[in-house]
């Protein structure tokens, strides 16, 4: 009886083992799938984020950052350091710099280590260019290779030509001070700044003709093209209408077969002088969707406007600008902006498009033809926004240009397509 009890006994031991044992393996086969579904999503997440900083990193397809006018090297590395990850050029466009040939050797050094494609601005001077040494460009430059983008010469040719009059300390700069109609005009500007051009680049001073040139303008962005310039950016200023200034720029480019970008200046001339944050973002957004491949905002350290360590850069506009970078990464350009309307002027007729008041070539009073034509462009601009550009019958003086647009729509009522 004794024996009976303790096999009894042993056989539910062994059973209580054997339950005891199935309970600790599939709680271990539990948490071994727990712990494989964690590594699971770790792994995803991980993969996931590794996509997405490839993207924005890679996706952009537009030269964006600041022009640093004004300020001395320090300011361009505190603006470099400002915006470093989210922008890619920098425009070097204090003369304090530009002028002085081993502090500007500095600068490009800081900024090509750092990634970061970049322009030199380059004055006109009464003896010689105001910029570095003559041989900078065929010597000390080449260490940079294709990061140094070429030279920002000369500053709102045709907006000089537009605003300065007899009296005005500036007026030495207007292109053309004089001529016989609008023909005369175009052609004298071509001249003027093309010259200006050929002289800076050419044999007599820094010997390099294919070095690649740069503007800024609000106006007569079509005759900036004629007179030599690789890339015209157009201006985003005071209360202008944003879409038209895309569509003159767009347009003088497309036609001509160049790149084209937007300068965002300043909207006041008093503090704060550049646009709140959000409008900024939108007008970066604005020049991007149109398919500018350069967007530069422009900042002024160290001068009579600077309102901020930076110049007139805010901590809320770098935020913009930091938006908007990740807004181009996550919506990369596949092509280029097809544009398939255009309003055309007539040839050589050079106006500002800043109200109907405003003066031919600066030279003669504005006319019922300026009138039409002002009028017409914002209307269309409302019909058409972004897919509309603003184009002349002829380069200047009569010479042909091919307009590669399904409709053209002429200031003179005729519609082609």
């Amino acid at each position: 009886m004794v024996f009976l009890q303790r096999v009894l006994e042993a056989q539910r031991q062994n059973t209580s083992i054997k339950k005891g044992s199935l309970r600790v393996l599939r709680q271990r086969i539990i948490i071994t799938i727990v712990v494989s579904v964690l590594v699971l999503a770790l792994l995803l997440s991980l993969i996931t984020v590794n996509l997405f900083s490839e993207k924005a990193i890679a996706a952009p397809d537009v030269y964006f950052g600041v022009d640093v006018g004004f300020g001395d090297e320090y300011d361009v590395y505190r603006v470099a350091d400002a915006v470093e990850g989210y922008a890619n050029l920098i425009i070097i466009g204090s003369l304090a710099v530009t002028t002085d040939t081993a502090v500007l050797t500095r600068v490009c050094d800081y900024l090509y280590a750092k990634g970061f494609s970049f322009i030199i601005y380059i004055g006109f001077g009464p003896q010689a260019p105001e910029g570095p040494d003559r041989d900078f460009f065929s010597t000390t430059a080449v260490r940079w290779g294709d990061q140094l983008l070429g030279a920002y010469i000369f500053d709102e040719p045709g907006g000089k030509q537009l605003d300065y009059s007899p009296g005005s300390i500036h007026y030495v700069d207007k292109p053309v001070k004089e001529a016989v109609n609008v023909t005369d005009a175009a052609q004298q500007f071509f001249a003027a700044v093309n010259v200006a051009l050929v002289n800076i680049t050419g044999p007599m001073y820094y010997n390099e003709p294919n070095l690649r040139v740069f503007t800024s303008d609000y106006a007569l962005y079509w005759f900036d093209y004629i007179a030599g310039y690789n890339v015209v950016l157009g201006e985003f200023v005071g209360n202008q209408s944003r879409q038209l200034a895309a569509a003159l720029c767009r347009g003088a480019a497309n036609a001509q077969h160049m790149e084209w970008g937007i300068t965002i200046t300043w909207k006041y001339n008093q503090a704060p002088f550049l646009e709140d944050a959000a409008q900024l973002y939108d007008d970066m957004v604005l020049a991007y969707e149109n398919g500018a491949q350069y967007i530069v905002v422009f900042n002024s350290p160290d001068n009579q406007s600077a309102t901020t360590e930076l110049g007139i850069l805010t901590p809320e506009h770098l935020d913009a600008m930091r938006q908007f970078w990740d807004y181009a990464s996550i919506h990369p350009r596949t092509e280029g902006k097809t544009v398939d309307t255009a309003y055309v002027l007539p040839s050589d007729f050079g106006i500002g498009f800043r109200g109907t008041e405003e003066a031919i070539w600066g030279l003669w009073p504005s006319n019922a033809t300026a009138v039409k034509i002002e009028r017409e462009s914002n209307s269309l601009i409302d019909q058409y926004g972004t897919d509309l550009d603003i184009v002349y019958e002829t380069l200047c003086d009569g010479f042909p240009v091919r307009l590669m647009y399904d409709r053209l729509i002429f200031w003179n009522g005729t519609v082609i397509g």
